[in-house]
């Protein structure tokens, strides 16, 4: 996230006509308005899948013991199964 938000900033800098009066060398930097285009892109992409990556995993853990444990530090888990059937063999 610090190298991809940056990046997306300086490619939306790099985008707009406006900015070569201020920054004409940004676009040299990056290889034209095309490729600066094509990166900003790249790099929304990847952020959608970090975002929707982020979320599917806290659906799989279960989002109310997320919260619970980002609130209060505390993270719920089950107990062991306790097998019924071996303590009425050793009787």
């Amino acid at each position: 996230l610090f190298v991809l938000l940056p990046l997306m900033i300086i490619t939306g800098l790099a985008m707009s006509p406006s900015m070569n009066s201020v920054l004409p060398w940004l676009n040299d930097v990056l290889g034209g308005r095309q490729t600066a285009r094509t990166i900003h892109f790249t790099v929304m992409v990847l952020l959608v899948g970090f975002f929707i990556i982020h979320m599917l995993m806290i659906l799989a853990a279960g989002p109310i013991n997320e919260l619970r444990s980002i609130i209060t530090g505390w993270y719920r888990t089950d107990p062991p199964a306790h097998d019924d059937s071996s303590s009425e063999r050793s009787a």
